[in-house]
């Protein structure tokens, strides 16, 4: 068994407009997509494969029925993957743990990890915040300090940030991201800017189910990545976090070599152009590597992979 493309989901944000349909090439996209999800078994929202002999059936139906092709996993498909290009500042937000998600009825809780395909010289994004406990956060919220309250951390084209559940966080305006999220779809934000809608209104914040899910464990607010590298004679394997949630691997190909691994792969192009098994790929494809698939490739390109 070969490589299988998939079809990316387009995903309209009020901070979105044209660039992740330029930057990746999807001209069918409409403006105001503010990411395309490249690999998705949500319910209702799961990626549909365009190689035969699945070509039709989308990433859900081929977990649930073609486990051959990840290596018999049990449960529900564990990610959503991601490419995000914010033409404005995210929301503050935070996602909860797996206690905090269990009684709201999901199984695990929600960790999550970027990768910086581009940003500018000035990009930072919000990461953590100074309060030490939630007495002390209240306060900042109820003087309206936001800006005492939030840290922000540098970011770099390369970089790699991984989010833990219960981080206070947001994507800012300034870069191209690679995104690594737990599949559970709970999102609770927290400030929004005082933003309005066409229509005048201030978009629905979670605020106490946030603060109800925030650490104030300043060691959670530190990006400590520790990644591993491998290289062969063209390509360049780095291995940047491997945890419960997910391992997250950036291969950088120049010339020809050949890739295996005894996962499955969740593959997206982010950079350059080349071959994969003979097939021309290029920015923004995205192809399933199945489990013990050996696969050739050619060129001078980034693929980063997810697997569980």
């Amino acid at each position: 068994m070969g490589i299988l493309f998939f079809k990316p989901i387009p995903r309209p944000a009020i901070w979105g407009h044209t660039l992740v349909k330029d930057y990746f090439g999807y001209q069918d996209f409409p403006d105001g997509i503010g990411q395309s999800w490249s690999f998705s078994a949500q319910e209702k929202d799961s990626t549909v494969c365009l190689t035969e002999p699945y070509q039709g059936m989308t990433l859900r139906d081929l977990w649930i029925h073609h486990q051959e092709l990840f290596g018999n996993q049990e449960g529900e498909f564990p990610v959503i993957i991601s490419l995000v290009g914010p033409e404005d500042d995210l929301s503050l937000q935070v996602h909860p743990d797996a206690k905090h998600a269990q009684k709201v009825g999901f199984s695990s809780g929600k960790n999550e990890a970027w990768y910086f395909i581009e940003a500018n010289d000035d990009a930072n994004i919000v990461y953590g915040h100074h309060a030490k406990d939630e007495k002390e956060l209240r306060k900042y919220i109820q003087e309206d300090r936001w800006d005492e309250l939030i840290k922000h951390l540098d970011v770099h084209p390369g970089d790699f940030v991984y989010l833990p559940a219960g981080l206070l966080h947001a994507l800012k305006k300034g870069s191209i991201v690679y995104e690594i999220q737990q599949a559970t779809d709970i999102t609770y934000r927290f400030y929004d800017y005082h933003r309005k809608d066409a229509a005048g209104n201030e978009r629905e914040l979670h605020l106490e189910q946030a603060i109800d899910c925030l650490s104030y464990d300043p060691k959670e607010m530190e990006n400590h990545i520790q990644p591993v590298v491998s290289e062969t004679a063209h390509m360049k394997q780095t291995v940047f976090i491997s945890n419960d949630s997910f391992t997250v691997t950036k291969l950088e190909i120049d010339g020809q070599d050949t890739y295996q691994s005894d996962h499955y792969q969740l593959a997206t192009i982010v950079k350059g152009q080349g071959k994969v098994d003979n097939q021309e790929v290029k920015v923004g494809d995205n192809f399933l590597i199945p489990v013990n698939c050996e696969i050739k490739v050619d060129g001078q390109m980034t693929i980063m992979m997810t697997t569980k």
